[in-house]
């Protein structure tokens, strides 16, 4: 029994000993991070953990992530790949993945034409609208520039701050 406790803690603090490991880099590049794409990267660190999300939408929060803390992909190495080599590698062993990709594309950039329009019908700014979301105005630029792909929740709440209907916003297959 006493062999068994003196394991179970050892193990342990292995656990913790490669959480900090982990954690370290990741809290030094927020640090370099403006306070609006920190406050971003807290939320997202949320998302993370609330278990709430699926696993599309997991392997997006992690990439928006790596993307807020490596914008220009110098240390990928650290946080993963970017989404671009990611579909890269996924077309060489998927057949479907180009056609998916592309339909994502396609939904995307409907996604920000269609925001963008309604912004401008609004004459409401980024600004405006990240206040009434409860998100940072980078997150808003990143959806219109396309850096990242918004969660489902993400999209019904920037709906309802833009008075449509998550399918006036969002594309349907």
């Amino acid at each position: 029994m006493k062999t068994s406790i003196v394991n179970n803690g050892q193990h342990a603090q292995s656990q913790r000993r490669h959480a900090l490991e982990i954690a370290a880099p990741i809290v030094l590049a927020m640090k370099g991070c403006s306070p609006e794409l920190r406050d971003a990267a807290y939320e997202l660190f949320k998302d993370l953990q609330s278990g709430e999300l699926d696993e599309y939408e997991l392997e997006a929060t992690k990439a928006l992530i790596a993307d807020i803390l490596d914008p220009d992909g110098d240390d990928s190495e650290l946080y993963g790949l970017d989404s671009e080599e990611v579909e890269r590698l996924e077309a060489l062993t998927d057949p479907d993945a180009a056609t998916i990709t592309a339909e994502m594309d396609r939904e995307e950039a409907t996604f920000a034409e269609r925001l963008q329009a309604l912004l401008t019908a609004k004459n409401m700014t980024q600004a405006d609208l990240a206040a009434k979301v409860g998100v940072g105005q980078p997150a808003i630029s990143m959806m219109l520039n396309r850096v990242c792909r918004p969660q489902r929740k993400t999209v019904e709440k920037i709906a309802t701050a833009l008075g449509v209907t998550p399918e006036e916003l969002w594309p349907t297959p």
